[in-house]
């Protein structure tokens, strides 16, 4: 069961997260808080596994992630706001945020990312990746240049897999019960992990790892 604590300053968001985690099977609501006072009153007792939060409105902040950090060292934040800018969720991601989602993500995407973020993985939905990977030489991030070993999930694999054998992304979507921005915003992570930005880095990668036989393609040089 994954704690999840809501800090929010808007009462109808706190509420549809609420109905979220409650018709989601494996998540618990551990608490709630609309000001940063509430939350450091409540979140520090509680200890939970994963902070929902919105750093972007006048109640909460990216200090406060970083503040909150040092106390609560084995909780995940996993941020949900409007869209920002690149160099705005830049300072998030640097001040401890784990996973970043929009407050307009469906809420199967947003379920994903609470419990990948549970895990101890990164979770970005699409949209935020595209933003922040804006102008990055080679479409590719700071992690994927590191030596640290690249986390992939089950899940993951699995979608990898189904991209290798050809299949749409809405094929995926209807064979694993999830929606196609899911799927996309899965790919994009997984992507983003490996350092590759075409469907054939993909393929290489499934192949490498075994996840599909190399018999099954022919490759064409020609194809990016």
């Amino acid at each position: 069961m994954v704690d999840v604590f809501i800090a929010n300053e808007s009462y109808l968001l706190r509420e549809g997260i609420k109905v979220l985690i409650k018709n989601t099977k494996g998540l618990k609501l551990a608490g709630e808080a609309s000001s940063v006072v509430e939350l450091e009153q409540k979140v520090l007792k509680i200890q939970p596994d994963v902070l929902l939060i919105d750093y972007a409105n006048e109640a909460f902040s990216t200090d406060d992630i970083g503040h909150l950090k040092n106390y609560l060292p084995n909780t995940r934040y996993l941020a949900i706001t409007a869209l920002q800018s690149k160099e705005v969720m830049s300072t998030a991601i640097e001040a401890g945020v784990n996973s970043h989602v929009l407050n307009v993500c469906s809420s199967q995407e947003i379920s994903d990312a609470i419990f990948a973020t549970a895990r101890g993985e990164k979770f970005f939905c699409g949209t935020i990746l595209e933003r922040v990977m804006e102008d990055e030489p080679g479409g590719t991030t700071a992690d994927s240049a590191n030596c640290d070993p690249v986390k992939i999930s089950t899940r993951e694999l699995e979608i990898v897999r189904l991209i290798a054998e050809g299949f749409t992304n809405k094929e995926i979507g209807d064979r694993l019960f999830i929606s196609t921005h899911t799927v996309m915003t899965h790919r994009k992570n997984i992507m983003n992990k490996l350092g590759i930005n075409n469907t054939a880095g993909l393929v290489i990668y499934a192949v490498q790892e075994k996840l599909i036989s190399p018999d099954q393609f022919i490759f064409d040089s020609t194809v990016n």
